[in-house]
């Protein structure tokens, strides 16, 4: 399930990516990106291993208070998006369409 993304072609990306992450640490794809992720089974360390998979993905200091505090797909991805998320390589991540 998944609802609209972010119009901005890096934010869809970046959603593609935290989506794809929920998904692999929750072990369900049952939620929209705008719910909140510890209302649809998330818990601190899915939250852990999700940040540890962004930070390698994406090459950033992303930290689990910021996670946190922007709880669903589409925060986190405008909140990566807006903090210069961006990979090193300028390519968003080799999962990033592969559960999309």
């Amino acid at each position: 399930m998944t609802s609209a993304l972010p119009t901005d072609g890096a934010t869809s990306e970046l959603a593609s990516l935290v989506r794809t992450a929920w998904t692999e640490s929750l072990g369900h794809d049952e939620f929209h990106d705008d719910e909140n992720f510890f209302m649809i089974g998330g818990h601190s360390m899915c939250a852990v291993r999700i940040v540890r998979t962004l930070k390698q993905e994406l090459g950033t200091s992303l930290t689990v208070r910021q996670f946190f505090a922007h709880p669903t797909v589409t925060e986190l991805a405008v909140f990566l998006a807006g903090a210069g998320a961006v990979p090193v390589s300028g390519d968003i991540g080799t999962r990033a369409g592969a559960g999309a």
